[in-house]
């Protein structure tokens, strides 16, 4: 930052003074930076050696107090999630095309993982759809990609799917963000699954290869697939894929009460991902890779007919990242938008493409390894 134009005067004129004028001019310009918030920044943007720059310490003193007064926590995404209607049901099938899926809550178009905007310049865009009752969480993806990429074997046991095309989901079921017992999920077009859960941050790992946590964990899930377009093959116009699945709560063993109650909030991150990067529905913002849970969005679990749970719910959720999270956005309202209509066949109501804003781009791929 350029000093204000007086203060420039003042220097310029300073250096054909005597001697005493220039010191006078020296220690003025030191004690206002020290008494200035901003005096910090103005005096460690001015050249080595040069005029007025105050002393090491008291540079870093005015950072540091200037940091401490000005930097908030930088808010996570947060989403209400209604619980199915008695008597709704899901049929995991690849469609969305149920009632229940057109109410469903939404967390709209993922974003550059690293800054948090939309990006049409990755490769991957999508969103999710989220919905529960007492034994299932529903998660329905809808990517789109312009070359679906499968190519592991059929059947395959824990594929490193991020390698390639996948949508992820992370669960962490004390949504405290402290990356302590979480879950990862990952499902290919192929309908492949990798499922892992893990004690801390990427722990355990047994090296570059694996494995990577708990691997005989199995998430217990049932999900299907539907393409827009044809899997490892470039010759025709892929639109992208469709993936629903379901995970039993019983599959959460390290969570303190499965199924959620009303009122509860788990910890949660969404991805569609290609070539080990992606797109996130709450973004990581350089604090780490994809398993940074503290940067996991808040899902909230409402009941059917709206109830949250009373005072109860928010005393659960109290504890560090109260205020680690204290710049986090209010809770949104379940989504009730309408359809879109996308299918490599026509139309088809329940898979909507995610839009993706035509803002600015960043000039830097700004997501971080999987792995």
């Amino acid at each position: 930052m350029r000093r204000p134009r007086s203060q420039r005067r003042s220097f310029d004129h300073a250096h054909g003074a005597p001697a005493r004028a220039r010191a006078l001019v020296m220690v003025g310009a030191a004690l206002a930076a020290s008494c200035s918030r901003g005096g910090g920044a103005e005096q460690e943007a001015a050249p080595a050696g040069s005029a007025g720059r105050a002393p090491a310490a008291l540079t870093s003193a005015a950072r540091g107090a200037e940091a401490g007064q000005t930097r908030q926590p930088a808010a996570v995404k947060e989403l209400a999630v209604r619980k199915l209607a008695p008597g709704a049901a899901i049929a995991i099938d690849g469609r969305l095309d149920e009632p229940a899926w057109q109410a469903a809550a939404r967390t709209g178009p993922f974003v550059n993982v690293g800054t948090g905007r939309e990006d049409r310049s990755l490769p991957t865009q999508g969103e999710a759809r989220l919905l529960w009752d007492d034994a299932f969480l529903y998660v329905g993806f809808d990517v789109s990609d312009g070359t679906i990429t499968g190519g592991f074997a059929p059947g395959a046991r824990d594929p490193h799917l991020w390698e390639r095309d996948t949508v992820e989901v992370m669960i962490d079921p004390d949504g405290d963000g402290d990356n302590k017992d979480y879950y990862e999920i990952q499902i290919s077009p192929q309908n492949l699954v990798f499922d892992s859960q893990f004690d801390d941050y990427n722990a355990p790992r047994g090296g570059a290869s694996g494995p990577f946590g708990h691997q005989e964990w199995s998430a217990g899930l049932a999900s299907a697939v539907e393409l827009r377009g044809t899997i490892d093959d470039d010759s025709d116009e892929d639109r992208g894929y469709v993936v629903e699945l379901k995970i039993p709560w019983s599959s959460f063993a390290k969570a303190r009460s499965a199924p959620p109650s009303p009122g509860d909030a788990w910890r949660m991150n969404f991805y569609a991902m290609q070539n080990n990067g992606g797109a996130a529905w709450s973004p990581i913002l350089g604090e780490g890779n994809f398993h940074r849970a503290r940067r996991f969005g808040r899902v909230r679990f409402v009941g059917a007919g709206g109830e949250t749970g009373g005072a109860g719910a928010a005393a659960r959720d109290a504890g560090p990242a109260a205020a680690r999270d204290a710049g986090a956005a209010p809770v949104p309202a379940p989504s009730a938008a309408p359809p879109g209509v996308t299918s490599a066949a026509g139309a088809r109501p329940g898979a909507a493409a995610p839009s993706a804003s035509a803002g600015p781009k960043p000039g830097y791929r700004a997501d971080p390894p999987d792995r």
